[in-house]
């Protein structure tokens, strides 16, 4: 009896297939790892097994029992439990009381309306908030704990149900340097009897906690095997860092001239969890700038700053202005973002949408049509229905008609096949013969570096550093190093 099995699992979205036919085994207290980049379909595969989506095909076991129809809640009751990538927390509430209502999962009185002692669950609540550390901070509201110890409340209340199979997702997100190893030694005094399966974008915890690791790429299952076997696999590496083919067409020259968009000292995160500390770059008129950096790096978080879509400390100027707060009035300023996941407008058509975001400027649907044909021939066709390769073109063109002055792409590449990644490339080529400015966050370096003048390497929310593409290019081995 296993305490997971996937069998044949797919799972669509519109036109995107974020899994395809994924297999999975889990042996009884075994600790595997989940990897992948952007869009493999890590966190979809997470869904299906806790019971919040439901496979198109395909079949879920827990413990040897089908379970593909089952809810959540009763999922959880027999024996699984599963930490989130962000914390969702009561902030009024303390973390005792956290853990107290996560143990009544398990409670034999849980479903009595009527007061019941609790005096045991509190016991082994307070046996667990010691566990992970946070026994002198038992009675403290979660709102005015640190980031990192909300994640160790989370942990708590996933461990107070005392699972059999503990799903973990993305446990170390947003926790700078102190606080990812008290996570991660909590996490390595997990008890051997309790499987366990994790997603993490830090490769190198992945590969100390897996036992075995699996690696997910556009849907599908790419490699499977030992740590160290698939941290050697070159089609891993070449997923993650993508450096296996040569480029089409050589970096172009680094334009002179002074920065059109300076990022000055910036701050970002999600609730107490700081992911950007203090970055600076800088982009000049017709130049394009790549932000390199492995999953979870805070690629995505730098660019929704730019774009006002967070909250942030520090400065984004625009020429020599800074910019007001808000991605409204940075929209209206001159920014344009193609969003990672391409999110099209529900109940619009590919035209509609169109007519929408376009301003005056050089850049009218006639131009945008010329540069994606394959939209004026689908213009009538609504924009979830489409392909992901034809959401990303329309994304881009939506982007475009805005006429902004500089365009910010993030993840462009992700969830798409080889053909339409060539495309794309080629597509932003032209776009940067044409002299638009374009700041691209990107995990795809060999993409990048066949189209960009400059690369960023951000890690853990830092800028560590800054190279021209064209050097890049010649020495390989300094992008592997810098991207894990």
């Amino acid at each position: 009896m296993y305490p997971l099995e996937l069998r044949g699992v797919y799972k669509r979205f519109g036109g995107l297939m974020a899994l395809a036919g994924v297999d999975l085994l889990l042996e009884e207290g075994e600790r595997r790892s989940l990897i992948g980049p952007n869009g493999a379909g890590k966190s979809t595969l997470f869904r299906v097994v806790g019971g919040e989506l439901l496979p198109d095909r395909g079949e879920v076991f827990l413990f040897g029992e089908r379970v593909t129809r089952l809810p959540p809640h009763l999922r959880a009751r027999k024996g699984l439990a599963r930490t989130l990538q962000i914390a969702s927390l009561f902030p009024e509430k303390t973390p005792l009381e956290h853990v107290l209502l996560a143990s009544l999962v398990s409670h034999p009185l849980r479903n009595r309306f009527l007061p019941v002692s609790l005096k045991d669950a509190e016991s082994w609540g307070m046996e667990v908030l010691e566990w992970v550390g946070l026994e002198g901070r038992v009675h403290v509201p979660v709102g005015q704990l640190a980031y990192g110890e909300q994640r160790l409340v989370e942990l708590a209340m996933a461990l107070a149900q005392s699972p059999r199979l503990l799903l973990l997702d993305e446990p170390l997100a947003g926790l700078a340097g102190a606080e990812r190893e008290r996570i991660k030694a909590v996490l390595f005094s997990l008890p051997r009897a309790m499987t366990v399966l994790l997603i993490e974008h830090d490769l190198e915890f992945a590969y100390a906690f897996g036992d075995r690791v699996k690696v997910l790429h556009q849907g599908q299952v790419l490699r499977e095997g030992g740590p160290e076997e698939v941290r050697r696999d070159p089609q891993v590496v070449e997923v993650y860092v993508g450096l296996a083919s040569s480029p089409e067409e050589g970096s172009p020259e680094v334009p002179g001239g002074a920065p059109l968009l300076q990022v000055r000292r910036l701050r970002a995160g999600y609730g107490q969890g700081e992911v950007l500390q203090g970055v600076d770059l800088e982009v000049r008129e017709g130049e394009a700038v790549a932000v390199l950096g492995r999953n979870g790096m805070g690629k995505t978080t730098l660019l929704s700053a730019i774009m006002g879509l967070l909250p942030a400390q520090g400065q984004v100027l625009l020429g020599d202005r800074p910019l007001p707060p808000g991605a409204l009035a940075r929209a209206q300023a001159g920014l344009a973002l193609v969003p990672q996941g391409r999110l099209p407008i529900p109940g619009l058509t590919v035209e509609e949408e169109l007519f929408l975001a376009q301003r005056p400027g050089r850049w009218d649907l006639e131009r945008v049509y010329a540069l994606f044909p394959r939209l004026q021939e689908r213009r009538q066709a609504l924009s979830t229905v489409l392909s992901g390769g034809e959401q990303q073109m329309l994304a881009i063109a939506r982007a475009l008609v805005r006429n902004p002055k500089v365009l910010l792409l993030d993840e462009p590449t992700e969830g798409l096949s080889p053909f339409m990644v060539r495309h794309l490339g080629e597509v932003l080529r032209e776009l940067v013969r044409q002299g638009e400015t374009l700041l691209l966050a990107e995990q795809n370096a060999a993409f990048a570096l066949n189209l960009v003048h400059r690369v960023y390497f951000l890690d853990q929310g830092r800028i560590v550093d800054c190279l021209e593409a064209r050097y890049l290019r010649e020495v390989p081995e300094l992008v592997r190093m810098r991207m894990g």
